[in-house]
């Protein structure tokens, strides 16, 4: 395997502190350890890492040992966290052999055979996450030609994509999802792979797909995600019941404009978009037997986000907003005078009203008016 050491002095304001802390951490104690994967690929790019993850030859539990915030987790991948805040944690994984446990179906159920850092190169998914940066001394390490690759802006898989695929479906999310970040170009194996193997994607836990769906459309380029996703048939895999249309490029669009301007986002809010048709159809059927419209609108919100959750799982403090956001659509239509405070003070109103005002510039010319009148009043 031919080893490219290339010499690259990263701006120290892009490098997490954090990250920096832990690795001299482990570095001091002894051990081989470098940033590794999407990070090193970002920082080449000129990007901002949103997530710094840290490789090394110690074993989870002497790295447990370093630091005293710190805690293993997972048993398919075994890994250790060490905490700076609830939320702020740095990722330290051990290199692993590639030596696999796969179910039937030829899905990876354990992956804890340590090795080398050269067995760590080959276990990783593609070229351009495959590369590790040595801090002390400046250098990106290539293994598999990914620093050609992002040159070129090409995605091409370590190993045969068709196994890899099968030993974890999500990389084909992570594949599409990498194609538009980095405007690059799928390898054919790639392309040839995801179009006759999307269907895996439905064999994956809904618990671990909605942590993906929040990436896969929680960035500036979420459209061009949606039309890839449905171009390789991997949309229906995670959200049969969506359909494209206006209002949801309306969305993506809105979601990824708030993001480049670092305003918040909650992903209520786009499952929201996502599942409004198939909430209306199944209002229609509902009310033809169901005279009251509120339990007719409840009980097509709780079909269809079950329906949902089967596929990709929704904690349920975001099916609660979800619902807020629908069943307040129909009180916002009617511009009740007596009503419009007590909405106002809704604590969903703002994500309510969003969702009208997108429908009013989409699907729902008609309420244009009723949007403006929200607009109004909150002024």
């Amino acid at each position: 395997m031919k080893v490219i050491r290339q010499t690259v002095k990263f701006d120290k304001k892009l490098l997490d502190k954090n990250a920096v802390k832990v690795i001299d951490t482990i570095h001091k104690a002894g051990f081989e350890v470098y940033l590794v994967g999407g990070c090193v690929r970002d920082l080449l790019l000129g990007l901002r890492p949103k997530d710094f993850d840290v490789a090394t030859n110690a074993k989870p539990e002497q790295v447990h040992k370093l630091f005293k915030r710190s805690r293993l987790i997972g048993r398919r991948f075994r890994l250790v966290h060490v905490m700076f805040s609830a939320r702020n944690f740095i990722e330290v994984a051990t290199f692993r052999s590639g030596k696999v446990q796969t179910a039937k179906s030829g899905v990876i159920v354990r992956d804890n055979c340590y090795g080398n850092i050269e067995d760590d190169v080959i276990r990783r998914d593609f070229n351009i996450n495959a590369l590790y940066y040595d801090i002390k001394k400046h250098q990106v390490i290539d293994y598999v030609g990914g620093l050609i690759d992002i040159s070129n802006k090409e995605i091409h898989m370590i190993g045969e994509p068709t196994l890899r695929f099968e030993q974890d479906p999500v990389r084909m999310i992570r594949a599409v999802r990498f194609q538009s970040k980095l405007s690059a170009k799928l390898s054919p194996e790639i392309h040839a792979s995801i179009l006759n193997q999307a269907h895996l994607l439905s064999h994956v836990s809904p618990a671990r797909l909605y942590e993906e769906c929040i990436k896969l459309f929680h960035n500036e380029y979420a459209f061009e995600v949606f039309e890839s996703l449905e171009k390789y048939g991997l949309l229906q895999c995670l959200f049969k019941q969506t359909h494209k249309n206006s209002f949801i490029k309306k969305a993506l669009l809105n979601t990824s404009a708030r993001i480049k301007q670092n305003k918040p986002v909650t992903p209520a809010f786009l499952f929201a978009v996502f599942l409004w048709q198939a909430q209306n159809e199944r209002f229609i059927v509902i009310k033809k037997k169901q005279k009251s419209f509120y339990l007719a609108m409840a009980k097509a919100s709780e079909e269809v986000i079950i329906a949902q959750i089967q596929q990709v799982s929704l904690p349920k403090w975001l099916t609660a907003r979800i619902k807020d956001i629908w069943m307040m659509q129909s009180k916002l239509e009617k511009m009740h005078p007596k009503k419009v405070q007590e909405l106002l003070d809704n604590p969903r109103f703002r994500m309510a009203y969003d969702f009208l005002l997108l429908r009013s510039k989409s699907i729902n010319p008609e309420l244009l008016e009723t949007a403006k009148f929200w607009t109004k009043v909150q002024n």
